[in-house]
């Protein structure tokens, strides 16, 4: 008897274990425009995103305080906060392969051949994510396209093929840029009133 419960837990636990994990098939099924796209149903490949733009497309773990922070382009993988980069894909102009994960993608963004999907057996939180999508290389003024949270289930087993989908756009519509990286803020006229009264008082102290 008592070999049958030692049992029982051991295939318990094993259970457990293999259920946890992250599987998560993120994509597009219709397409990307470039940010001046006039609309995203169009199927004039004269605004698709990869007909004008390479770009840089990332799946990003929204951190313990689940929130998408913003683009830092002096942090490695151009984010902040406690944010981290899970998966990165560059696509070349015109489409084509994505070296990181194998994948090749349509001059619209979507898919071609290769495993889609980003998987860590170990995770174990719950937790969100979303997806950025630069146009072209990131630097102050540039656009990019930043999704929704996505909560992710960590209990899947992604090595037996459990996943769940992540698609950031619609049937029968696309998405776009619609965001510009922007340089440091700029103090108001207050401020910079206040920091010359501050340097004029230096000045005068060190004449002392």
């Amino acid at each position: 008897m008592k070999n049958i419960f030692l049992v029982l837990i051991a295939l318990a636990l094993a259970t457990t274990t293999a259920s946890a994990g992250v599987g998560i098939l993120w994509l597009l099924e219709y397409g990307a425009y470039t940010h001046d796209s006039p609309d995203v149903t169009q199927r004039d490949t004269t605004y698709a995103l990869l007909h004008n733009y390479s770009v840089t497309w990332q799946l990003i773990y929204a951190g313990a305080d689940n929130i998408a922070n913003p683009v830092d382009l002096a942090s490695p993988g151009w984010v902040s906060g406690d944010d981290e980069v899970w998966a990165t894909r560059t696509i070349p102009l015109n489409g084509g392969f994505a070296p990181e994960d194998n994948t090749e993608w349509t001059i619209w963004m979507t898919p071609w051949t290769g495993d889609r999907v980003y998987r860590d057996p170990a995770w174990s939180d719950t937790g969100y994510v979303f997806q950025r999508i630069y146009e072209g290389t990131p630097q102050e003024g540039s656009w990019y396209y930043e999704s929704a949270l996505f909560a992710f289930n960590p209990n899947l087993d992604p090595n037996g093929g459990q996943q769940e989908k992540f698609c950031i756009d619609e049937k029968s519509s696309g998405i776009q840029p619609d965001r510009q990286i922007l340089g440091e803020p700029i103090p108001e006229p207050a401020t910079l009133n206040l920091l010359g009264l501050g340097t004029l008082a230096l000045i005068c102290r060190k004449r002392k």
